[in-house]
């Protein structure tokens, strides 16, 4: 969002709420606009300058973490408004706050297919998994999908990557082995620098979110299939629900209709970070 901002002429500066010196900085004095997404600086609760928060959490792991939702009820007296990306969580933020929908847009210039290719991961297709894993954000319904898959295309294979390690590493490590998920299942590995590199490997990019959808989009970027049951807008063909034999009947399905659709198209046309900040700055200028 701030490298686009600033390839649109804007000068920002980005703070932690609570340090006063610039992690990055742009202009000098006051801004007009200051955008937070669920902290705000003392400093700044009553210096006139409009407040947007950008809805970036999810409305349901903001209540069930404890912290967020409150954190957002607390500030939302001191917001002029709510800015969210996806609409099925518009009517729960603008319960709370008006609240603008804007696209969900990713970084089209770092995300995007490499030219003259790459080693591809193994698999016919070669699935990809690299969400951020912690409590119900895991792969475990797309594991067992993959059993009904391999029914249909023996070759498919799965990757798992970005595992956090600890207890929840150790889980999949040992349901890989009791269930026997080894046929399939061919990496479960931790964190991966090079993400558009990583993207470019795969086929099919799948998360399990569900009722909405975050990272994954990035795949459309790298020219790359994205399936995830919370992913429902602009009538993308390969919607599915978080149950074991949707998901694997939506997989199947895409690998066997995969050229009827232009990934890379469908991001540029639904998901450029460009948008959503054109859209954004409409926005701020209603405040400003």
């Amino acid at each position: 969002m701030v490298e686009e901002e600033e390839r649109q002429g804007h000068a920002i500066r980005v703070h932690e709420p609570s340090q006063p010196e610039a992690i990055l900085s742009k202009f000098d004095g006051p801004p007009d606009v200051l955008c937070i997404h669920s902290q705000l600086g003392a400093a700044t609760y009553h210096d006139g300058v409009p407040k947007i928060m950008w809805m970036h959490g999810e409305p349901l792991s903001s209540v069930g973490n404890g912290i967020s939702m409150r954190a957002i009820v607390d500030l939302a007296p001191l917001m002029d408004a709510f800015i969210c990306m996806r609409k099925d969580e518009w009517p729960i933020w603008n319960a709370i706050k008006r609240t603008y929908l804007v696209p969900k847009g990713v970084d089209l210039r770092h995300f995007h297919p490499l030219a003259g290719g790459v080693e591809k991961l193994v698999g016919e297709p070669a699935i990809l998994y690299y969400e951020n894993w912690r409590r119900e954000r895991n792969p475990l319904i797309l594991c067992r999908a993959m059993v009904e898959v391999v029914k249909i295309l023996p070759r498919a294979r799965l990757h798992l990557y970005n595992c956090p390690g600890g207890k929840m590493g150790d889980t999949f490590h040992q349901l890989i082995r009791h269930c026997r998920w080894a046929t399939f299942v061919k990496s479960l590995r931790g964190p991966e620098t090079d993400v558009n590199g990583l993207l470019n490997r795969a086929d099919i990019v799948v998360s399990c979110l569900y009722p909405l959808y975050a990272r994954g989009i990035e795949a459309l970027a790298a020219g790359k299939a994205f399936i995830g049951p919370g992913y429902r807008e602009h009538d993308y063909p390969f919607q599915c629900d978080l149950e074991v034999h949707s998901l694997a009947a939506t997989i199947v399905r895409c690998w066997e209709n995969y050229g009827t659709i232009n990934y890379r198209e469908w991001a540029e046309r639904h998901h450029d970070v460009a948008m959503t900040v054109a859209q954004s700055m409409d926005v701020y200028r209603r405040y400003v």
